[in-house]
């Protein structure tokens, strides 16, 4: 068994979630004591399909109650959210206590600044409705797809209107993250994706030797595909322990000093989106804050449109996408009474070019994820994990249709735009 169905069943088998857990939750969500409402019937099924999910479980529950006085029957939608807490990158960054300082403090901190200083009541993402340690880490959530959000199909990408809500939002996150950083410092030591990173990029390291494997077979991959001749003889370049440690690069402020708190993990399953009833989308919110880090604005700018927006898009309107980022995020700053130095855009070009050995890790490690298209299970475990990383697994994640036709298409760009570079180390 894998090791989410060994933790899907001890969970289920527990009893934990009983009728004592959801009476919580539904008094803080309706704002009603436990006395006001009895459950009737709470049902629980899977909130993301196969290969969807890769570090958790996640479940939707509804919740059927009957408010006693008036014998009226509510239903309460919920996501369900259990930590895999044995996998490696769990461990490693404490995944669930950042996420959990996210939810219950940073999120409604910037959304208060920006009610306090613009009078806008501006959303990120879901209402925190319960957490649990023991005995497992468990948040639960409002689940947004009872407020009419959906996710998008991860395996086409984004169009361009879509991925300016996305890079909109992005900005607005990261202008309030920016207000609060000036005025609070890191907040916790957490957020600082430096901190006690020298252990976890030792030599010695299973992700490392994993990592260096994964960037070899993606080599022989490029070589193979006719007309990368020149993109691949750079790649052939690339060594494996400066595209690790360019998990760092992004944990710099830009060179001008601006710094904000990114994300982290900002691919289009972990983004939902509200569509109107002519089809148009009109919102978005983010989910899923495990990897959130202070740094340069770059790390998110990289991670989202590498790996979550169309092919086509992402390459013939990259220059527009990135100028509409950063004059979002100049008036938002601006808006929000800024103090400190907001970035040019010629100032957020040039982090581009500076720190692309992380977008270069971002295509590698998780565009590859994202593409992943076949019916076989597929894990986190599998590329963090050398003893499990076998050639079967290499041909499903780098030799499918989706990432051969979207590598085909960004690395002549990357090439054209000095992105490709030599990160070698010299």
């Amino acid at each position: 068994m894998s090791t989410k169905e060994v933790r899907e069943k001890e969970l289920f088998d527990s009893g934990v979630l009983d009728d004592e857990f959801f009476i919580e939750i539904v008094s803080k969500k309706l704002n009603i004591t436990r006395d006001d409402f009895k459950i009737r019937l709470v049902l629980i099924n899977p909130a993301t399909g196969e290969n969807e999910n890769f570090v958790s479980i996640v479940y939707r529950a509804k919740i059927n109650i009957e408010i006693l006085a008036s014998k009226e029957r509510k239903f309460v939608d919920v996501i369900i959210k259990v930590m895999l807490t044995n996998t490696l990158e769990q461990e490693e960054f404490s995944l669930f206590s950042r996420e959990i300082l996210l939810y219950e403090v940073l999120i409604p901190s910037f959304e208060n600044i920006w009610k306090e200083r613009t009078n806008k009541n501006v959303k990120f993402g879901p209402q925190c409705l319960k957490v649990t340690t023991k005995p497992y880490e468990i948040i639960v959530l409002d689940d947004l797809k009872a407020e009419g959000y959906e996710m998008m199909n991860r395996k086409i990408g984004l169009d361009v209107h879509q991925t300016k809500l996305v890079l909109s939002k992005l900005a607005e996150f990261h202008a309030a993250s920016a207000i609060c950083y000036l005025k609070d410092g890191e907040i916790s030591k957490q957020l600082d994706r430096t901190h006690g990173i020298d252990e976890f990029l030792t030599d010695d390291d299973p992700y490392n030797e994993a990592f260096a494997r994964t960037l070899e077979e993606f080599k022989k991959v490029v070589r193979e595909i006719e007309g990368l001749e020149k993109e691949s003889k750079i790649i052939d370049l690339w060594k494996p322990e400066v595209m690790i440690k360019s998990f760092l690069i992004s944990a710099e402020p830009m060179k001008c000093g601006f710094k904000c708190l990114n994300h982290g993990d900002n691919w289009v399953n972990n983004l939902m989106f509200k569509i109107d009833e002519n089809c148009e989308t009109i919102s978005t919110k983010l989910i899923d804050f495990q990897l959130s880090y202070w740094g340069s604005p770059i790390g998110d700018l990289f991670y989202f449109l590498f790996t979550s927006v169309e092919d086509d898009v992402k390459v013939d309107g990259f220059d527009e996408l990135i100028e509409h980022y950063h004059s979002e995020l100049s008036d938002f700053l601006k808006e929000l009474s800024f103090d400190g130095h907001i970035p040019t855009l010629s100032e957020l070009q040039s982090e581009l070019t500076d720190k692309k050995e992380y977008g270069l890790s971002m295509m590698l490690e998780v565009m590859c994820i994202v593409k992943y298209n076949s019916n076989e299970k597929f894990t986190i475990d599998m590329i963090m994990d050398p003893n499990k990383l076998n050639q079967a697994i290499f041909d499903r994640i780098f030799r499918n249709k989706s990432y051969i036709k979207c590598i085909k298409t960004l690395l002549p760009f990357l090439y054209k735009r000095g992105f490709l570079g030599n990160p070698t180390g010299n």
